[in-house]
């Protein structure tokens, strides 16, 4: 015995599981199977469970509820299972250390699952050993410490079970790095019964945020060999080396515990897109990452006649938008990202052969354009000025360009000609564009979408603080783009920043056709905006 105070003891089953508390190693308990004079029980193996969609999520906010959860996703078998009290953190850590070694999942007990339904998955799993984590265990005839109550350890959750032996383990069984003591797992290893090889997982990912209500069941994951993942903020495209570990894992399933991972559809395309790798300028795979800003010059120089971008022109537009960029970093201390405004469609004062009053450049046109801005690390944003055409039936048209990471859309909402009032539009053909890039990202595995709307005023878009623009494909700056002086401008900003959607992000248009002209005035506007944009 180690010369130390003994941090478990083993408890005789039986129906009601009232008996005293006494010391295992003193040898007053019943004897673990295969002592002497006992028969032997047949050897158990503990097996797990290959999740049942290639990515799920466990979207219960109870840790019991996601730790029975996780048992019944992980585990086909379990000859031990670690209980906890669901309000004890401590136990709780403790429970989540010794579950790896033992192969063991972890329940929680006195939650929001009742005993009968503990008692069930205990059934399911086959288990003949369970490990109690609580405090030291109470001698016969002694008081209950801190006034704990008796039903804390798990005792009436195994009620009826005559054939599960309990274990109990000192919640204080942890080395100062939060690992199970070594001697304390070798003797809980010699109190449970003989348990043969285990049979776990290999290639499963389990995405989880940091946080107290995932500890068992990211603990029970790990136990049946699956890889912790830790994912703040429940998206995996927000963290390039979430994004790194996810690329080279290919893993056969990809499990999130949590509710702030969404639908297993949602969380579905967003594992597919970090398992391409692919990074925007931005460093993740979200367009405004952290407190990144966006600053955007022009590229009317180079498409001045709409025709298509040369080497020399597209290399100082992407040197332009570089030193822009730079500008505001160095002056805001926060990263910015470079981007390129490119007029894909010019609204034109004849009405065409297609009678939009719209003239298009043709998409493989741009595409050498929008390949060098990836290689320099720039975003590309494709500006469209439909005319009388949709803004969606335009976009439509340069699909093969918007199946590029880091290509985004910026719809000028002033050259849109209507047949009530020209410069406006209803939110509902801004939604049809969002619906047209949303399935542009979920088929292609691509990063999110960068979608601008520019607009003079916040009424010249109707509906648009209502504006649905999906579930998280797509990052929505609405920009003001009005004219005038500065003053003039600032009330435009202030009705955008008022009216536009809670999830959007206001965008400012600067007086000049250098954004870095007025670094200081444009982060002295209340928000700061976070996407700055060269005056056309």
């Amino acid at each position: 015995m180690n010369p130390r105070k003994v941090r478990f003891v083993t408890l005789a089953a039986s129906a009601t599981f009232s008996v005293a508390v006494v010391p295992a190693l003193s040898g007053c308990a019943a004897e673990p199977a295969g002592a002497e004079g006992a028969s032997p029980a047949p050897t158990q193996v503990a097996r797990a469970a290959e999740p049942a969609d290639s990515v799920l999520v466990l979207g219960s906010a109870d840790p019991a509820e996601l730790a029975l959860t996780a048992s019944q996703t992980f585990f086909d078998a379990a000859p031990v299972v670690v209980l906890a009290a669901a309000g004890d953190v401590a136990a709780q850590a403790t429970a989540a250390a010794v579950a790896a070694p033992l192969t063991a999942p972890v329940l929680l007990v006195g939650g929001g699952i009742s005993d009968g339904g503990v008692r069930t998955e205990l059934d399911r799993l086959g288990a003949v050993a369970v490990v109690e984590v609580a405090e030291d265990p109470v001698p016969p005839g002694g008081a209950q410490s801190g006034g704990a109550d008796a039903s804390d350890d798990g005792s009436e959750a195994l009620e009826g079970l005559d054939d599960v032996t309990s274990v109990r383990l000192d919640v204080d069984a942890l080395t100062p790095e939060g690992e199970i003591d070594p001697r304390d797992l070798e003797d809980l290893q010699d109190a449970l019964p003989a348990r043969g090889e285990a049979d776990v997982l290999t290639e499963v990912l389990v995405l989880s945020q940091p946080g107290e209500a995932q500890v068992a069941a990211v603990a029970t994951a790990r136990a049946a060999g699956a890889l912790p993942v830790e994912v703040a903020g429940g998206d995996p495209r927000a963290d390039a080396s979430v994004v790194e570990t996810i690329s080279q894992a290919k893993a056969l399933a990809v499990v999130g515990i949590g509710a702030e991972f969404g639908t297993s559809q949602e969380l579905g395309w967003r594992v597919r897109a970090a398992e391409s790798g692919v990074l925007l300028p931005s460093g993740t795979q979200l367009v405004l990452a952290g407190d990144a800003r966006y600053v955007a010059v022009g590229a009317d120089a180079v498409t001045s006649r709409l025709e298509a971008v040369d080497a020399e022109d597209a290399a100082e537009a992407l040197a332009d938008a570089r030193t822009a960029a730079d500008a505001f970093a160095a002056e805001s201390g926060g990263p910015a990202v470079p981007v390129v405004e490119v007029r894909a469609t010019r609204s034109s004062s004849s009405a065409g052969t297609d009678g939009d009053y719209s003239t298009e450049v043709p998409a493989d046109e741009l595409r050498p354009f929008v390949d060098a801005a990836a290689a320099a690390g720039v975003h590309v944003v494709l500006s469209f000025e439909p005319g009388r055409a949709t803004f969606d039936e335009q976009v439509a048209e340069y699909a093969g360009l918007l199946a590029l990471p880091g290509v985004g859309v910026a719809l000028d909402v002033s050259a849109r000609r209507g047949a009530v009032r020209s410069g406006t539009v209803d939110a509902a053909e801004v939604e049809a564009v969002a619906v047209l890039l949303g399935e542009t990202v979920r088929s292609g595995a691509l990063p999110q979408k960068l979608l601008v709307v520019q607009t003079p005023a916040a009424d010249a878009v109707r509906g648009l603080a209502d504006l649905d623009a999906g579930a998280g494909e797509l990052a929505v700056v609405v920009q003001s783009i009005a004219s005038g002086g500065y003053e003039r401008r600032v009330d435009a900003w202030d009705g955008v920043v008022s009216g536009s959607p809670t999830d959007a992000v206001p965008g400012w248009t600067t007086g000049s056709s250098d954004p870095a002209l007025d670094v200081a005035g444009v982060l002295a506007l209340e928000p700061a905006p976070r996407y700055v944009a060269a005056a056309p």
